[in-house]
């Protein structure tokens, strides 16, 4: 049964309509307290009525009291009723503005209580609900670097001001550089004493660059992307990891290797259930072909996947792979550019979780190396290693089969024939549990009896019981984060367990009972929503609220200090800050969230991760763009 829609009136001070009788007198009328009365003053009023109020937002209010004989009444059963207020466009300014505050403040007891933010008595609806941080600012980029000056060094606040330069696109970046360039420069200033004010008068012609052409700029962005993938940091673990390989790690190890030695080209793919050490033999590769001298680029599917990896980027991030799924698009990668004349130097290509992505990614990277090595042969003719359990993770295709997934996956790809396969079958991780070793493998095979819709019985040593658990997803976290109090708890230790679920409303449920696990006050970061297209502007803003496509984070954002984030966007990949990156946070600011890296070769870095806009994708199926 559907539950009942209660229509909530919206209107400015002293400006609700009073319906009257051609009878009557109007001056009776107006003067008459009772006939004034709407949902909106009579909401005030309740909450008037109490210390703290009812505690609920107007259109909360309606479930928890009746509108009758202009009153509200508590009501004495539970009764489903939804509170709708009224649609009011921005183009009615206040009025929009009050049913903002009116959709977010609880307890609200008059007009003036609302224009009331933190003891200052703002002017407008507009300026409260700015003070909110319910509307988006037009100097929000200045704020951002405001805060951060304060508390960052130079270099970590120019990574700041580059990422706002990309991703926010602020309407008068040369203002910022001249206010904030004393905090951009002020290490240079401090090695270099006297020289600031000498720079202040000189231009590029004082320098001989006045000739300075795209060419010579592009030539030096070639040369850096070189020399810093030569000088990529080589971990002690993955050098290690050489001399520890077992005999199907080394058959596949050997012959890529002879492959790099001998400069001859090939696409390999490394079959492995998880846990027979794919990503192993990857880092194993890696040292090995770095210590020649020699360039490689690990990328995969996942950004998880692709922060185990030195150096790991995700696909799409490192060869310009369309995320739309539109397979005609190609990669956005110049020919004569940086990104291309690095790729042409590289001696080989690792692309770790290839089970998961689309036949369509793959084939956009042959078609890109064959068009930038000018070799019309698999791959262009460079060394490409992909891996991946196909008994795992098919590509995600909402709303379709199972065989329109293997359809889709790299097995059905007209390159697959022509690939050299190697098999790891030894489950390294689960070495001293051979049976659940031998069961994952069954599994993965098909190998299992199953029920109804393809349910398989997991084996009782394995699961956890839910039956009379009063909060079965508060057992769950308690089993995988025995120690969330932070006091008692390393931070990498939120880096090294992690809870699977296929579903993100389950994502949602698990990370709220994990931070009101964490102790101390929790910050909320609102979304700011807006409709692209005027055409839809009929779409109220709660609506597009309970929206959160994937690969986006939910309109609040609840957060606390020390508890662990992963990074949803590549923002600067040459600091660490990719897709996947597991952070935890530190410090919280209006418009800023301070984190520490985790994981990867820049764990330990303090980061600043400022509010940047996001488009969902195209293939997220809503009516509108947002």
């Amino acid at each position: 049964m559907s539950p009942s829609v209660l229509p909530l009136q919206i209107h400015l001070p002293n400006l609700q309509t009073i319906q009257v009788m051609p009878h009557e007198n109007l001056d009776e009328v107006i003067s008459n307290d009772r006939r004034s009365r709407t949902q909106l003053t009579e909401f005030f009023r309740a909450n008037s009525a109490t210390p703290d109020g009812t505690g609920y937002t107007y259109a909360e209010f309606p479930e928890h009291y009746k509108w009758e004989g202009k009153e509200w009444k508590k009501r004495s059963n539970k009764t489903v009723v939804v509170g709708r207020l009224d649609f009011v466009t921005p183009a009615e300014g206040e009025r929009y503005f009050l049913r903002l505050l009116l959709m977010h403040v609880h307890s609200p007891r008059s007009f003036d209580h609302l224009r009331n933010v933190d003891g200052y008595k703002c002017a407008t609806f507009q300026e409260a609900a700015l003070r909110l941080k319910l509307l988006e600012e037009d100097n929000a980029a200045d704020l951002c670097l405001a805060e951060a000056c304060e508390v960052q060094m130079p270099t970590a606040f120019r990574q700041l001001f580059s990422t706002i330069l990309i991703f926010c696109q602020p309407s008068d970046p040369n203002s910022l550089w001249l206010k904030y360039y004393d905090a951009l420069s002020e290490d240079f200033r401090h090695q270099f004493p006297g020289s600031d004010s000498k720079s202040r008068e000189l231009t590029f012609r004082d320098f001989g660059l006045q000739h300075l052409n795209a060419f010579q700029d592009d030539e030096f962005r070639r040369t850096k992307d070189i020399i810093d993938a030569l000088d990529a940091p080589i971990p002690h673990d993955c050098i290690d990891a050489r001399n520890t390989l077992n005999q199907a790690h080394h058959e596949a190890f050997d012959s890529i290797i002879d492959h790099v030695l001998k400069g001859k080209p090939g696409a390999f793919f490394i079959d492995g259930p998880g846990g027979t050490g794919k990503t192993f033999l990857y880092n194993a590769l890696y040292a090995e072909v770095c210590l020649m001298n020699k360039i490689v680029l690990p990328t995969a599917t996942s950004g998880i996947a692709a922060s185990n990896i030195p150096s790991g980027r995700t696909a799409h991030s490192r060869f310009k792979i369309p995320i739309d799924s539109d397979a005609s698009l190609a990669c956005d990668v110049p020919k004569q550019g940086s990104l291309a004349c690095l790729i042409k130097e590289t001696s080989l290509i690792i692309w770790d979780e290839a089970s998961m992505a689309r036949k369509e990614n793959v084939e956009s990277l042959d078609m890109l190396l064959r068009d930038l090595c000018d070799e019309n042969v698999l791959f262009g003719g460079k060394l490409v290693v992909f891996g991946g359990d196909f008994r795992q993770v098919l590509p995600v295709l909402p709303r379709k089969t199972q065989r329109e997934a293997v359809a889709a996956s790299l097995v059905s790809s007209v390159l697959w024939p022509q690939f050299i396969r190697f098999n790891l079958t030894e489950n390294v991780r689960a070495r001293e549990d051979p049976y659940f070793s031998a069961f994952l493998l069954s599994l993965g095979n098909g190998e299992l009896q199953t029920g109804e819709n393809d349910l398989v019985q997991l084996p009782m040593q394995i699961v956890h019981p839910s039956e009379g658990t009063a909060d079965p997803i508060a057992e769950l976290t308690t089993i995988a984060f025995p120690e969330v109090d932070v006091r008692r708890s390393a931070p990498a230790n939120f880096t090294t367990t992690a809870i699977l679920t296929p579903l993100n409303e389950d994502v949602d449920d698990i990370n709220a009972t994990l931070i009101d696990k964490f102790p101390g006050e929790s910050v909320m970061y609102r979304s700011f929503d807006t409709v692209l297209d005027d055409n839809n502007a009929i779409y109220p803003p709660e609506f597009i609220h309970t929206l959160c496509p994937g690969g986006m984070s939910p309109h609040k954002l609840v957060l606390k200090k020390n508890n662990p984030v992963l990074l949803l966007r590549n923002i600067l990949p040459s600091s660490g800050l990719c897709n996947g990156t597991r952070m935890i946070c530190k410090n919280f600011y209006p418009n800023l969230i301070e984190c520490i890296i985790t994981t990867g070769q820049h764990s330990g870095n303090h980061v600043l991760i400022p509010r940047i806009r996001l488009r969902p994708s195209t293939s997220s199926n809503y009516p509108f763009q947002f």
